[in-house]
């Protein structure tokens, strides 16, 4: 079985030890840039641009990238299919008719507002992705505390992203044995084995959560976690060709905005 760690690929990255907060304003700034935008054109530009910024700078395999995106793609294709027929306005350039009741039809209006949206969702995704495999989840928990969010709920939240990882290499561990001993062979089988290992997973995170209280406890747990904080200050050379990036993306969506009021 195959599995991807983002956060392994962005402890990798060679954009690891710039601050987070400058990559959240790239980030941030061109998912808002792609949602407020009427045409695809910006979010295609706005996702292509930073899908290369991973790649080539960012030196992360056009491979891993393509199967990072692959389940957002997937979904988006089932989701387009469906508004292509829900949608509606413009002239017809497709019509099925199975039966006198079912119509089936496809107009101009919805392949515009279905472009729309899957150039959307592409800008959105990797501008999320970028913010994924690019920061480490310490350094944003590291932001979230120099913002003022209270510790115990950071703390929380990294005892829940610590133990995702720990119960899905259980669950992968007993799938493993489970299929090797044929107990997905037959339809009944497979639903004993999967109620087994439901069960399973249950009692090893429970006996995993009394374990790190039993740890901290030892350790003469206060109520905070110390991490530690390796992100850099915010440098003038890495923040400047973000903001003129996101001014340049915001530019091309004025000046498409103001020739189409122009024309009209």
């Amino acid at each position: 079985m195959i599995e991807i760690n983002l956060d392994s690929i962005a402890q990798q990255s060679s954009f690891r030890h710039i601050h987070p907060g400058t990559k959240l304003i790239l980030a941030l700034g061109s998912l808002i840039i792609c949602l407020v935008s009427p045409f695809p054109v910006v979010p295609l530009i706005s996702g292509i641009v930073l899908s290369l910024v991973l790649i080539v700078p960012g030196r992360i395999s056009p491979r891993v990238y393509g199967e990072i995106l692959l389940g957002p793609a997937i979904f988006t294709a089932i989701s387009i299919v469906v508004l292509l027929f829900m949608l509606g306005g413009g002239d017809v350039i497709w019509r099925f008719n199975p039966l006198p009741w079912i119509d089936l039809s496809i107009t101009t209006g919805a392949v515009q507002e279905s472009t729309l949206v899957l150039c959307r969702v592409f800008g959105c995704s990797v501008s999320l992705f970028f913010i994924a495999l690019t920061t480490p989840m310490t350094d944003l928990f590291n932001g979230m505390k120099r913002v003022g969010i209270p510790i115990e709920l950071i703390d929380l939240m990294m005892i829940i992203y610590r133990y995702i990882f720990i119960v899905y290499d259980q669950a992968v561990e007993i799938w493993n044995a489970q299929v090797m001993r044929l107990g997905y062979s037959r339809p009944r089988e497979a639903v004993r084995s999967f109620s087994m290992l439901c069960g399973m997973l249950f009692i090893s995170s429970w006996i995993a959560g009394e374990d790190l209280i039993r740890a901290m406890d030892c350790r003469c747990y206060n109520g905070i976690m110390p991490s530690l904080d390796s992100a850099e200050p915010i440098r003038w050379h890495s923040l400047v060709p973000v903001l003129v990036y996101l001014a340049g993306l915001g530019g091309i969506l004025l000046v498409m905005i103001t020739g189409i009021v122009v024309l009209s």
